[in-house]
């Protein structure tokens, strides 16, 4: 067909089909293969996604199932998530479920309401911690508590093509004498067509208090343009991102929730009076690689017994506080969102969450849902029609995850190893794993996030693992060995020689 049509009208065509049609698309030549793998193809098809407004997204849904030891990754329909009928025998009337009659039916247990997504990498802990999403890649890290110095595992995942690439390291050597409290954001540069991830590390002393004075922030980017870490001048000591703090990307920038005032490290309250501490949104322009500040809503400048986030609600910056005492039977939150981005004036309350006590904390928005977080059980919450719904997910709070997800071609013109060895060289001298059992404070906390305020300033224990000689290690005693033996072989030869001679 190539032959009598233009290549420009192929290529028209091509990039207005859905992501699963062009991977079997590839396989019909080898000139469709070359052509929809090019890095102007991805890019031209990612732009017609962007621009199609009639296909809603997916929602990208994870949570770790203590019961099975399991991370678990699905697409679910934006429109309805969790539909009611989910369960009907109508629905599925051949399907049996595995699970004796008298425990309680799970909606992964049931079929055809989700796409079950399948992780290529495990977790050193139970689950990865998820950064963001971005144009269809996920990004995500993993810590690696050792005897060595503290760093971080970060990949990046594109489950709609089955293709994920390890990062190098950052490679940061943090002094023993300190703990990490780091905060990670993931965005897309457009301009540059460049992903970058963010991290900023502070560096505390064992005082809990004293970390708001002691070392500026250590702030490195990562450019998958350059698959290289650099470092950029911190905010210094002025913004402390609210531990527990999760980051959204909207309109080109890194949000956080951070508190800004003079530190004074002699007051009881770490603020100065002259000064005292307000609540605002930390923001970092992925292009421009600037820090900047936005205002909240007045009421919650100064109010700091909220279990508040920022959130991505539709299209826009969302901020949901919630009420200090989540156990009383009025708790609940309240759902604002800045409808002109950028203008502190704009901020606008669209409604309260009123689910009782126990609710931890929002993990999602679909199209006319809420998805809570209720100390481990998942509820859905219709705010127009103020009803709640179970779905009968159970798994570890902070395993919860939830965000709307775009399919992309983005990483298949990435070689799959090229990434992995480079971060696999910049780790291999850490040698063998010991078992360890350590403290860390970590301000997002990768295996906390979404606690709020009943979980600040608590000290993580990671589980301990089984030692193991990583590649690095094993390859030099290869070649140790092999060195061994060519000396021996060198000396006979020249025995030999003599002999002849």
């Amino acid at each position: 067909m190539s032959d009598y049509i233009p290549t420009e009208v192929v290529v028209d065509i091509l990039s207005r089909l859905p992501v699963k049609t062009l991977i079997r698309f590839r396989c019909v030549s080898k000139t469709w293969f070359s052509l929809i793998s090019t890095h102007d193809f991805i890019t031209m098809h990612l732009n017609r996604t962007l621009s199609n407004t009639k296909d809603p997204p997916y929602l990208l849904f994870r949570h770790f199932n203590e019961e099975t030891e399991k991370e678990n990754f699905a697409f679910l329909s934006y429109e309805d998530p969790f539909p009611d009928d989910h369960f009907s025998n109508s629905k599925h009337p051949n399907f049996v479920n595995p699970k004796p009659y008298w425990q309680d039916y799970e909606f992964f247990d049931y079929p055809s309401d989700f796409i079950e997504l399948h992780c290529p990498y495990k977790s050193s802990n139970e689950f990865w911690f998820i950064v963001g999403i971005s144009n269809g890649l996920v990004c995500m890290v993993d810590d690696t508590p050792s005897n060595t110095p503290y760093d971080i595992v970060p990949i990046l995942w594109n489950p709609s093509i089955h293709k994920s690439v390890f990062l190098p390291s950052p490679g940061v050597r943090l002094p023993s004498s300190y703990e990490p409290m780091e905060y990670l954001g993931f965005g897309y540069d457009p301009i540059t067509d460049d992903y970058k991830v963010v991290r900023l590390v502070y560096l505390h002393g064992w005082d809990e208090r004293s970390f708001q004075g002691e070392e500026p922030s250590v702030v490195q980017i990562y450019s998958l343009r350059t698959n290289a870490w650099r470092t950029i001048p911190g905010p210094g000591h002025r913004y402390i991102i609210k531990e527990q703090s999760l980051s959204v990307f909207v309109n080109g920038s890194v949000h956080w929730l951070a508190h800004v005032g003079n530190v004074d490290t002699d007051s009881e309250d770490d603020y100065s009076d002259d000064d005292p501490p307000c609540n605002v949104i930390f923001t970092f322009n992925i292009r421009d690689e600037v820090f900047c500040k936005m205002d909240v809503p007045k009421y919650y400048e100064d109010t700091f017994d909220l279990n508040m986030m920022v959130a991505l609600v539709g299209d826009k910056l969302g901020l949901v506080p919630g009420n200090f005492n989540l156990w009383s039977s009025k708790a609940c939150y309240s759902v604002w969102v800045m409808k002109e981005y950028g203008l502190a004036e704009s901020w606008t309350k669209l409604y309260n969450i009123r689910i009782g006590p126990d609710l931890e904390n929002v993990v999602g928005f679909a199209k006319n849902e809420v998805i809570v977080n209720k100390y481990g059980t998942l509820l859905s919450y219709n705010p127009r029609k103020r009803e709640r719904s179970d779905p009968g997910i159970e798994a570890l709070s902070t395993s919860f995850y939830m965000d709307t997800y775009m399919e992309s071609l983005v990483l298949l013109n990435v070689e799959d190893d090229a990434l992995r060895k480079q971060a696999k060289s910049s780790t291999a001298s850490k040698g063998i794993r010991a078992k360890v059992k350590r403290k860390r404070k970590v301000g997002v906390s990768f295996k906390q996030a979404g606690k709020g305020s009943a979980g600040l300033m608590q000290k993580l224990m990671l589980k301990p693992r089984k030692s193991r000689k990583r590649e690095g290690s094993a390859t030099r005693t290869n070649t140790l060995q092999t060195g061994e033996s060519s000396s021996k072989q060198m000396k006979k030869v020249k025995n030999k020689t003599k002999e002849v001679a």
